[in-house]
């Protein structure tokens, strides 16, 4: 008996569903299958910021590489070539942005959606699901847990008559060893084990009639706990089945390979690179800017003297009228009131030796008026006006009559030297190809500190070199060429590539 209820007071803890109230992982699967709703919803807001974000910085690579592209040294059909992959980027763009859009408005929306049909919050707290499912493991636990109750409560009174019976029998046995005479004693020891020995039959069957009775109520309660684990199993089977549909769709909209407007931009791009050509591109830049462009090569220009005194005073004249307009831009010195030198008229080598002329126009006009209109009344004015002279070299010289005076034109130009071809803007440049009445263009004057994205080695002598991360200022804006002027940190001055350089903000 001493063996048996040792092992019997063995506690073994048992981790099995059927235990009283181990039925609350079945329920707390209830709340976590709203708390999963609410995980893989942020889980997709996040990989929908993730395409956004990814989206907007393939479009802000592509629009700057395309300016590089556009502004740099590449022609032709590789030009075309390099620039597909910016437009590839801009269209892949353009996908990640429908798959953001997917996530966010057709799988997020659908979690969601089915998120409040399956789970309904309480006024005071939790989920309806959830107070259900415990209300229903409870009802089915109620009767087999009462009765398991007993079975603990006559198990634990057995128990303790069966340590009671045993140490009633050590004290009998102690005393027969130590040959104690004392008949009183013996029989109060041996009354005692005998009341121990009817208690523990008493409870004994005591308890072997609860273990029955909760046999009895046992396949009942596990069929009820099996009703009610079933209904809930199935409402998990719903979250898991909606997920598994969910997640794929999530992967169609994710798989870009399956999309055909993805495979069309690959197929243009391909198309587009495979259709650079090397020998059409030597072609263009032959006919653009080498040997096979155009050449408005020197002729022989005949002057054709038969036209009347008329015309040549006319043109004389319109000469003139071009010369002032160029001077008055380049803002010369103030005139005085005096004679207006309008041109000379020099063949031959006189004509190649004097490059420079002198003009005082007295002006009365108001400011902001125009003096060279060509209306037909000034044009009359002029020729009325207009004088015609000879110099002592032969040179016929016109003139213009202001005021009733008239000076000499020798007085005005005798001192034509090389002395003042610093300040004459009738003089070429030293090759003799310019044109002494264009007027040069000029830039406003720019100080912007820049920082150099490439390095750039000088090919010309007024060309700057510098490094990647070097910073000098800009002090004159880009051209048509895209060429710019800037200043080195040591005073260099040159040009440089306006596209190899960013400004410093």
């Amino acid at each position: 008996m001493s063996g048996s209820y040792d092992d019997s007071m063995i506690d073994v803890s048992s981790d099995s569903f059927w235990e009283v109230g181990n039925y609350k992982r079945t329920v707390k699967r209830v709340d976590d299958g709203n708390r999963l709703c609410n995980d893989l919803m942020n889980c997709l807001h996040e990989r929908a910021r993730i395409e956004k974000s990814y989206a907007q910085q393939l479009t802000e690579w592509s629009k700057r590489w395309r300016q590089l592209i556009e502004k740099g040294p590449q022609y032709g059909t590789l030009e075309r070539a390099w620039g597909a992959l910016c437009t590839e980027a801009e269209k892949v763009s353009e996908l990640h942005m429908e798959v953001k859009a997917a996530l966010m408005g057709e799988d997020f929306e659908k979690l969601k959606n089915w998120q409040r049909d399956a789970f309904h919050k309480q006024m005071i707290g939790g989920f309806k699901e959830t107070k259900e499912a415990e209300d229903c493991f409870r009802k089915a636990q109620k009767p087999w847990a009462k009765k398991l109750k007993e079975v603990d409560t006559t198990k634990k009174t057995y128990h303790t008559a069966c340590k009671e019976e045993k140490l009633a029998t050590s004290r009998e046995n102690n005393s027969k060893l130590e040959n104690n005479n004392n008949p009183e004693l013996q029989k109060k020891l041996q009354d005692k084990v005998e009341k121990c020995e009817q208690e523990v039959q008493k409870s004994k069957e005591r308890y072997e009639k609860s273990l029955e009775e909760l046999d009895k109520v046992t396949p009942q309660y596990m069929e009820n706990m099996e009703q009610v684990f079933e209904q809930w199993q199935q409402f998990e089977d719903k979250r898991l089945c909606f997920f598994k549909e969910l997640l794929l769709e999530v992967k169609q909209h994710l798989d870009l390979s399956t999309n055909h407007k993805f495979q069309t931009v690959y197929h243009t791009l391909e198309d587009t690179i495979s259709a650079a050509d090397a020998e059409e591109d030597l072609k263009w830049f032959r006919s653009n800017h080498g040997p096979g462009m155009p050449m408005n090569w020197p002729q022989f220009e005949n002057v054709d003297r038969s036209k009347s005194r008329f015309h040549k005073r006319r043109s004389i004249v319109d000469w003139s009228i071009d010369l002032n307009r160029s001077l008055s831009r380049r803002e010369k010195k103030k005139p005085t009131d005096g004679v207006t030198l309008m041109g000379i008229s020099q063949t031959g080598e006189q004509q190649a030796k004097s490059s420079s002329s002198l003009t005082v126009p007295a002006s009365t006009a108001p400011a902001g008026s125009n003096p060279f209109e060509d209306d037909e009344d000034g044009e009359e004015e002029e020729e009325a006006t207009v004088e015609e002279r000879t110099l002592d070299n032969g040179s016929p010289l016109l003139v213009k009559k202001e005021e009733g005076k008239i000076a000499s034109s020798m007085e005005k130009t005798q001192d034509w030297s090389d002395e003042e071809t610093g300040g004459n803007p009738f003089s070429t440049d030293t090759n003799g190809d310019g044109n002494p009445f264009e007027e040069e263009p000029t830039s406003p004057l720019v100080s912007v500190p820049v920082r150099a994205l490439y390095d750039y080695e000088g090919q010309e002598q007024d060309e700057l070199s510098f490094k990647a991360g070097e910073e000098f200022i800009k002090v004159g804006n880009e051209d048509d060429q895209g060429w710019c002027k800037g200043r080195l940190k040591g005073g260099q001055v040159g040009l440089y590539p306006a596209n190899y350089v960013e400004d410093i903000q």
